[in-house]
């Protein structure tokens, strides 16, 4: 909510001042694709990160709230210890996708004490391609789009 608010004060800030619409719209597209690269970053971030891990047998415990954040994640239980997963876990179809009568193969990071389960994994690898792709697309179609 307090997004929209600011958004509509800037807005109302550049109208005040002069600046056209076109110009509205454009700065708009411009923070539209900042956001993309953005994501495109992040994921290649820890598409990287996961180059430089374990593959581990984990068995899930539970999912419950990270204790330095806002979400809830899975967590694995590795060499003994109790290890959060990196992402958060899915909202929906909890008890299809963590089973405790099984054991996962993890990606173990050392480092963070944090797991990639196989849905992060999953998301990390999709989300890069899909925004690269869409980075890519958007540039393909910025080139195309006569400017002034």
């Amino acid at each position: 909510m307090e997004l929209i608010i600011a958004l509509i004060v800037i807005i109302v800030f550049c109208k005040i001042l002069g600046v056209s619409n076109e110009m509205l719209v454009l700065g708009g597209l411009v923070l539209i694709e900042l956001t993309i690269v953005l994501m495109m970053f992040m994921f290649a971030f820890f598409c990287v990160c996961m180059l430089f891990t374990k593959r581990k047998e984990a068995k899930f415990t539970r999912v419950d709230k990270a204790p330095k954040g806002n979400f809830k994640v899975a967590y694995y239980e590795v060499d003994g210890n109790e290890c959060p997963c990196i992402f958060p876990s899915e909202m929906i179809l909890n008890d299809k996708m963590y089973r405790t009568d099984r054991t996962y193969h993890v990606l173990y990071s050392k480092r963070s004490g944090k797991v990639y389960d196989i849905w992060t994994i999953l998301t990390c690898i999709l989300g890069f391609i899909s925004s690269a792709f869409a980075v890519f697309l958007t540039m393909q179609i910025v080139s195309i789009i006569p400017m002034f």
